[in-house]
């Protein structure tokens, strides 16, 4: 830590702010973001000063934080029931031989997963959507169109892209 706060000294007040600001971007621990805000102190710039001048938190990232956090959440329930649909569609196939018990209940579950899952499809787009309008960040009506032509048949694979491109772009907020 005392390298960081030698470091620290070193930076002009603008940088020091970003740093207060910024620091999850960065990747600094929380103890670096005190000593920069005590540093700032030593300086006179008071935490109520950095407040009112927009400089204690970013408010943009805190809020695509918040989004991405949703997102992941609501894809993730999207493809467990993306999963248990292929499951029950297989299950269904083959219980539909022998016409039993089994296909009924099959046949329950793949309705109601069927409605689950496009629920939570249009909640983690939605998601994504507003995550992206936080960051100014236009990534086109062809959002919509993957979204819901590719997003269901091949979920999988959108789980895992979109993801990662969310994540990079939380990298990038300023």
């Amino acid at each position: 830590m005392t390298d960081y706060s030698e470091r620290l000294k070193h930076l002009d007040d603008k940088k020091l702010m970003d740093v207060v600001k910024n620091y999850r971007q960065y990747g600094y621990d929380i103890s670096v973001r005190a000593t920069a805000i005590s540093i700032l102190g030593e300086r006179g710039f008071s935490e109520e000063t950095l407040e009112l001048t927009g400089n204690m938190d970013n408010k943009t990232y805190d809020y695509a934080e918040t989004l991405y956090n949703s997102f992941k959440r609501n894809s993730k329930v999207a493809f467990i029931l993306f999963c248990v649909l292929l499951i029950t569609n297989i299950s269904t196939s083959i219980f539909a031989i022998s016409a039993n018990y089994l296909t009924s209940v099959s046949v329950s579950i793949n309705a109601i997963a069927t409605i689950l899952y496009f629920v939570f499809l249009i909640k983690s787009f939605l998601n994504q959507n507003k995550f992206y309008k936080v960051i100014n960040d236009d990534y086109g009506t062809e959002g919509v169109l993957m979204y819901f032509l590719l997003g269901m048949p091949l979920y999988i694979v959108m789980y895992f892209y979109f993801g990662n491109q969310m994540k990079e772009k939380m990298k990038d907020i300023q």
